[in-house]
């Protein structure tokens, strides 16, 4: 069943009109398609509705995002921008994930054309409050962040890996130089070890017989059906750390 775009924007619509009613009095403004509020004066938390555009072969999908946005940490400065704006998207923030997954399973696909917006609501309302926003109550302050963002994994399936470099901004921000140096350093070292890893013991890939890729300028054949060792990767993240450090006054 195929149906027109104004069909899916007011699936869209009656859907975010819906979850939006249920949390606004939790201090939650609509600004488009975000649902945003700040905390702590200047940690944003953010709801996203993201329907996939007409001319992909996924359209008639909308995907729910999540995110939480620590200035310093998204900016990469101790001293982050004055100037706040009314909301922050979901892409801005550093900690992310999707509806689904905040509860432990895959990203949920939200089928705009064979469900009714009122059960989608209600499926996304649920989520919401047995997950989404516990967790944004606990992760309200840096200092609940520093303490608690490893206890919300599913919260942050996104930029998880980040955890030791976001948390050296806030240090940093909070006046603890020797804590956000420790932040650094371990997250720089472990970065160095995934490199030098990726050097000596490759990347693997599933290649068909007689197909090939191009990895860092050199092509490999798939004599047959299995995985091809890579080798190389880009220094690109270490010079980017070794440029921040300098940035932030840590070497």
């Amino acid at each position: 069943m195929i149906k027109n775009e104004s069909y899916i924007t007011k699936q869209v619509n009656d859907i975010e009109t819906a979850v939006y009613e249920h949390i606004k009095p939790h201090g939650f403004k609509k600004f488009g398609r975000t649902l945003h509020r700040f905390v702590s004066g200047d940690i944003s938390q953010v709801i996203n509705f993201q329907s996939v555009m007409p001319y992909s072969i996924m359209y008639g999908t909308m995907y729910v995002n999540t995110g939480i946005r620590v200035p310093e940490s998204f900016e990469r400065t101790f001293n982050p921008s004055n100037t706040a704006k009314k909301y922050y998207h979901e892409y801005e923030c550093n900690i992310r994930s999707r509806f689904g997954q905040c509860k432990g399973k895959k990203e949920t696909s939200f089928d705009l054309i064979h469900k009714s917006a009122e059960k989608i609501a209600d499926s996304i309302i649920k989520e919401a409050d047995k997950f989404v926003l516990p967790a944004f109550d606990v992760l309200n302050s840096r200092t609940s962040i520093l303490e608690h963002r490893k206890d919300f994994s599913n919260m942050d399936t996104l930029n998880g890996h980040l955890i030791l470099l976001d948390e050296c901004m806030i240090y940093g921000r909070m006046g603890d130089l020797d804590k956000a140096k420790n932040c650094f350093e371990t997250y720089y070292k472990k970065a160095v070890d995934e490199y030098n890893a990726s050097w000596k013991y490759g990347e693997q890939v599933y290649l068909k017989k007689g197909h090939s890729v191009i990895h860092f300028g050199k092509e490999t054949v798939a004599e047959k059906d299995g995985y091809v060792t890579l080798y190389g990767t880009s220094h690109g993240h270490i010079d980017y750390l070794d440029e921040l450090a300098k940035k932030l006054g840590l070497r």
